[in-house]
């Protein structure tokens, strides 16, 4: 009796390449983890949003209380104060304000005295301001051109340094052997400032119970009041720095 055997070499299950099994397990762990981060982002938006939208009300909420109460607290005090201190704050500032833009003449006087040579001597004086610089042209006789060179190093010292741009011109000798010349120069603002040297004459103003406000003292020293540009020779005596 023979026997006989049936084989067949079709595969009855389909043939899966060596290692498909592990990356589908690789790819799909990788899906779940972008699921994961996706969610978690979408929550974290999700919840910054509705707190900046309860912050957003708290901040509204507080400013309405912080106006109330403000409201309040105006209506505390005496409507006559409040005018008063108003009609005060006004005054103050104009007050500063033409402060600041008052000039006195007697601290250049003075400066000049000191660094003024013996042997130089000024006969004509004038003054003039633009765009906010105070110029000043004088006219004046020295002994000599030594004198005057002597002069021009004064004017450089430290002591000096108020004065700007200082140019002697038109140096010419007379008829008694002595040297005319012209001088040009600009002033340093805090020399001349009304409230660097005179502020503490300036009366306080005072609020009243009535609510009316002290008027403020702003009268000039006599000794500025009337200025003479043009003198007689004036003869000034000290020592050069």
């Amino acid at each position: 009796m023979e026997n006989s055997f049936q084989t067949s070499f079709i595969p009855k299950k389909p043939i899966v390449p060596n290692g498909a099994s592990g990356t589908n397990s690789l790819g799909g762990k990788t899906t779940s983890i972008s699921i994961v981060v996706t969610v978690f982002i979408l929550i974290a938006l999700v919840v910054a949003t509705v707190g900046l939208y309860f912050y957003r009300d708290y901040l509204q909420k507080n400013k309405e209380d912080l106006s109330a109460t403000l409201f309040k607290m105006r209506g505390s005090f005496d409507n006559d104060t409040i005018v008063a201190l108003e009609m005060y704050d006004k005054k103050s500032t104009v007050a500063k304000q033409v402060l600041g833009g008052h000039i006195v003449l007697s601290p250049l006087f003075d400066t000049m005295n000191e660094l003024t040579l013996s042997s130089i001597q000024y006969t004509k004086f004038d003054h003039s301001t633009n765009d906010g610089v105070f110029s000043v042209k004088m006219s004046g006789i020295a002994r000599d051109y030594k004198s005057i060179a002597l002069q021009a190093d004064v004017f450089n010292t430290k002591k000096g340094s108020m004065f700007k741009d200082v140019i002697f011109s038109n140096l010419t000798k007379d008829k008694s052997n002595n040297v005319t010349f012209d001088l040009e120069f600009d002033v340093d603002p805090a020399l001349l400032s009304y409230s660097n040297h005179i502020v503490n004459t300036v009366a306080i103003p005072e609020v009243s119970t009535s609510g009316v406000v002290g008027a403020t003292d702003t009268t000039l020293p006599a000794s500025d009041a009337n200025l003479n540009t043009d003198t007689s020779p004036l003869q000034t005596t000290s020592n050069p720095q």
